[in-house]
């Protein structure tokens, strides 16, 4: 019997909150349970341009290289823009257009060679993509189920809660959620946020990510260990 393939989509309750490098905890800890595991960023800001016309990846870059990502950056992130803004606000401003077909064409591309995948939104979910798009309408329109990457500290149950009302309400898919702390935030709430969200909502928590620096993000080995630490598998396998 073929295995059913399926697609994780990354999104934030906000900007920095760590969605890159959940992405690679979960695409290695996938491979670490054996499931055929890729990564699409359909959209990236802030990428800007060398010399010599190639380009500066970031967030995909980062993936491809912690999470041994075959394809080229090309083919993981289709659409870049040199300007660090939405997607929609970027592309006005360099006076080019995002064709969600296209994000599509590349999306069935790469799924067609794995077991899952995990496709991750740049910012939250209401991040413009173009007149009629939110970012989180790709999960939708490429059914995948969603996991929802929320800071730590205060003001995460708002942003948290928030974002899950409007999943819900439009029939989006939620797998769980990971709080990660990328700031090295540490008021009071850090310690009481993860118990009152459970009191609040069905939605499951499935990570819960302390602070890593920038050099223990980027220790390979080291990133290569950490997922099954910090990240329930066994909840959305």
């Amino acid at each position: 019997m073929e295995t059913k393939k399926r697609t994780f989509f990354i999104t934030g309750t906000d900007t920095d909150v760590g969605k890159t490098f959940v992405s690679s905890l979960i695409i290695n800890g996938l491979k670490y349970y054996g499931k055929k595991t890729g990564y699409l960023k359909p959209i990236e800001t802030g990428v800007k341009l060398n010399s010599n016309g190639t380009k500066e990846y970031i967030d995909s870059f980062f993936v491809k290289k912690q999470s041994d990502i075959k394809e080229s950056l090309e083919d993981i992130c289709p659409f870049t823009f040199k300007h660090p803004l939405s997607p929609h606000a970027a592309a006005k401003y360099e006076n080019r257009a995002i064709c969600i077909k296209d994000i599509l064409y590349a999306f069935y591309d790469l799924q067609s060679n794995y077991d899952i995948l995990i496709v991750e939104g740049a910012g939250g979910m209401l991040v413009p993509l173009k007149k009629g798009h939110f970012m989180i309408d790709l999960a939708r329109y490429i059914d995948a189920e969603v996991i929802i990457v929320s800071r730590a500290g205060l003001g995460m149950l708002n942003h948290t809660l928030l974002s899950i009302n409007y999943a819900k309400n439009n029939n989006i898919k939620l797998a769980g959620i990971v709080i990660n702390n990328a700031r090295n935030e540490n008021d009071e709430s850090v310690f009481s946020n993860k118990e009152i969200l459970r009191e609040f909502t069905d939605v499951p928590i499935i990570g819960d990510i302390p602070y890593f620096s920038l050099d223990e993000r980027k220790n390979f080995m080291y990133l290569k260990a950490l997922p099954l630490n910090y990240i329930d598998f066994d909840s959305i396998l």
